[in-house]
């Protein structure tokens, strides 16, 4: 980051280069005999007037600001420093300078002196660098909330070692600085999300749901295991209960589609933020499994792509990309109706096994969620509270389309 002079006229120098001038031109136009120690004065006031001119038009040019951890990626709630790199190629000294930086306020500065109407976040830090060297500056901050926060500015006051007052150095150019809140996890409750058996799908040992068409043995009840799959006939002879142990299937793929609006306006839903929090989790959980899973959301991008989203994909680099979605999702952007982006999933992209939507419904989503049951595919309602298995049918009572 480069900086230019921010002229403010100093009163004092002003007052005193005044005085100057006219002594000058009472000596010159009247020949008025100066005090030796008084010209010796002056003398002095105009080294340090030059001086002064080329402090004032050197610093800027030599001074250099640079944020060296340049990748910052952080949970909300967690903490981090932000270390800036102050370089003074000059040849001039820096002495108790103040640097003052402003960001948006996904973050807060430990030291935070802006006003809470301003939805920034502000901290000064003294630094002092000598010619031909460089100081590190370290800015403790805490994530505050979800969502990207950028470097929206950077001042410097130098005081002047010449002369009276400071000098105001303002950035030249926009920071691309940014620093990245993640979604904090919200862990939500475990839920029965069983596969069917479709035809091409085969055996793995290692996948995460179950077919209960293969049962393969029996195991002892567990408190958290569903009634479903108790095994009545092995429980009555044994005396205790037994639980079905089912071969493993592996077709699975995952599709969110967040709802960035309420149900009656364009305002986003009041609990959005939980609902986030818990797809985080929940994509968190799918890339340790090794699940494939897609996110849309009716946020629109402006774009070759209608909507934000990210396209399938498993793994733990997956699921970073996947966070940078979420934490990119600015609710109070424009976004499409939710029956519009179902309906582009329907026809535009590959059915996945399991559907995870978010918000509430109408009968326009009703209908297109029906089409996408109606396909096979298992469809979860994400809320608040957590996961829950969704019927369109039983919910608008309208037979199975054709």
């Amino acid at each position: 980051m480069h900086y230019r002079t921010e002229y403010r006229p100093s009163k004092s120098m002003a007052f005193f280069t005044g005085a100057v001038l006219i002594l000058l031109i009472m000596n010159i136009l009247y020949s008025v005999d100066l005090n030796p120690l008084l010209v010796l004065a002056l003398g002095f006031f105009m080294s340090f007037f030059v001086l002064d001119l080329i402090y004032e038009k050197t610093v800027p040019r030599k001074l250099v600001a640079t944020i060296r951890n340049k990748d910052i990626r952080l949970f909300k709630g967690q903490e981090n420093v932000l270390e800036i790199e102050i370089r003074n190629e000059g040849w001039m000294p820096i002495l108790n300078a103040a640097f003052r930086l402003t960001a948006g306020d996904d973050i807060q500065f430990e030291k935070d002196i802006s006003l809470k109407t301003r939805y920034q976040t502000e901290t000064i830090a003294s630094f002092t660098v000598m010619p031909k060297s460089s100081t590190i500056l370290k800015v403790p901050f805490k994530a505050r909330k979800r969502g990207v926060s950028k470097i929206i500015r950077t001042d410097i006051e130098v005081p002047r070692i010449f002369g009276f007052g400071s000098l105001f150095l303002v950035q030249s150019g926009r920071s691309s600085h940014e620093i990245m809140v993640y979604p904090e996890q919200l862990h939500t409750p475990p839920f029965d999300m069983r596969n069917k058996m479709i035809q091409g799908l085969f055996i793995q040992r290692k996948a995460m749901f179950n077919d209960p068409m293969l049962t393969v043995g029996t195991r002892d009840y567990h408190q958290r295991d569903s009634m479903r799959d108790v095994h009545w006939k092995a429980s009555a002879k044994t005396g205790e209960l037994k639980t079905r142990i089912y071969e493993k299937t592996t077709h699975l793929s995952w599709m969110i589609a967040i709802n960035l609006r309420s149900e009656k306006n364009y305002a986003p839903p009041a609990n959005i933020e939980a609902v986030i929090e818990n797809i985080t989790y929940l994509t968190s959980r799918a890339a340790e499994l090794q699940i494939p899973y897609s996110v849309f959301t009716n946020l629109s991008s402006f774009d070759s792509n209608t909507f934000l989203s990210r396209v399938e994909g498993s793994g733990g680099l997956h699921y970073r990309s996947t966070l940078e979605v979420l934490s990119r999702i600015n609710t109070l952007s424009f976004t499409l109706s939710f029956d519009r982006l179902l309906k582009h999933l329907y026809l535009h992209e590959a059915l996945p096994s399991h559907l995870l939507f978010t918000g509430g419904t109408d009968p326009a989503i009703e209908e297109l969620l029906m089409y996408f049951q109606a396909k096979g595919v298992e469809i979860f309602q994400v809320e608040e509270s957590g996961v829950q298995p969704y019927n369109a049918y039983r919910r608008s009572g309208s037979r199975v389309p054709i």
